[in-house]
């Protein structure tokens, strides 16, 4: 783990409680562009505008065309892949659902470059689910919020990994998880469902790397995968070409992944 991730990942207290289901299950389907995930979200029960579900972006983000829902309270400063430094205004919406799924805290910032960059206008992020179990399933193209009886259905049949948090002030998310490359190479890796692609700070770069696989599920590994490296804030980002075919449940207030392998 190198630079600023050594001092940025700050994990809350420990927490004996189980992630707070919903009343009952429910399903957001998705589509798949450019490896991306595509969602309907609705901004104060407004039209339902197409977003990404970005796991990497930090703070929930909605673009310009949005702004004037928002009742601004501050700004949130990130650093991006590259190290480039974002300053976002932020505030507060009065709702956000996805699909008929409302989002806990609608805390937002407001990104004017993002329609234009990412041709949408939103971006949701890992603090979305903070307070619930939730299932990405790559090859079923859904997202589900899982409830009393699904989850511990669902952790019965997937394998269980450490989560690790970058938790800012309750408001931003950041969701890491440990990785093997073969070769006695490791690194601490942001979970990033925002691209597709993988990509290793240059520190990996000589001699490459042999393999991937997600530490604790040997299920995952890969061999000689695709990667591209570049000087990085964090040892890694894992895209969405990693978890095609497979099914990955976020409990982040257990600090769990649970992957299910559907090759």
């Amino acid at each position: 783990m190198n630079r600023l991730l050594r001092a940025g990942i700050a994990v809350a207290a420990a927490i004996v409680s189980t992630a707070v289901p919903a009343a009952a299950v429910q399903t957001v389907p998705f589509s798949d562009e450019g490896g991306l995930i595509h969602v309907a979200v609705s901004v104060d029960r407004q039209a339902p505008v197409p977003m990404l579900v970005d796991l990497g972006a930090g703070v929930n983000i909605v673009s310009e065309r949005l702004a004037h829902l928002v009742a601004y309270t501050g700004k949130y400063t990130t650093m991006r892949l590259t190290g480039e430094r974002l300053d976002l205004p932020i505030g507060k919406v009065v709702s956000i659902a996805i699909g008929d799924v409302g989002i806990g805290d609608p805390t937002v910032g407001v990104w004017k470059g993002l329609v234009a960059a990412r041709g949408v206008d939103g971006l949701i992020s890992a603090n979305a689910f903070r307070d619930r179990a939730t299932t990405i399933d790559f090859r079923g193209k859904q997202i589900v919020i899982e409830d009393a009886v699904s989850f511990p259905e669902r952790r019965r049949t997937a394998t269980y990994v450490p989560l690790f948090l970058q938790d800012e002030l309750n408001y931003a998310m950041g969701v890491f998880a440990r990785f093997k490359f073969g070769n006695g190479k490791t690194g601490l890796c942001e979970i990033d469902t925002g691209r597709s692609d993988t990509v290793l700070d240059n520190v990996y770069a000589p001699g490459g790397i042999a393999s991937i696989e997600l530490d604790g599920a040997p299920q995952t590994h890969v061999d000689a995968p695709k990667v591209k490296f570049d000087n990085l804030l964090y040892d890694c980002m894992i895209g969405n070409d990693f978890w095609g075919g497979r099914t990955i449940t976020l409990d982040i207030l257990n600090r769990g992944l649970w992957v299910q392998q559907q090759l």
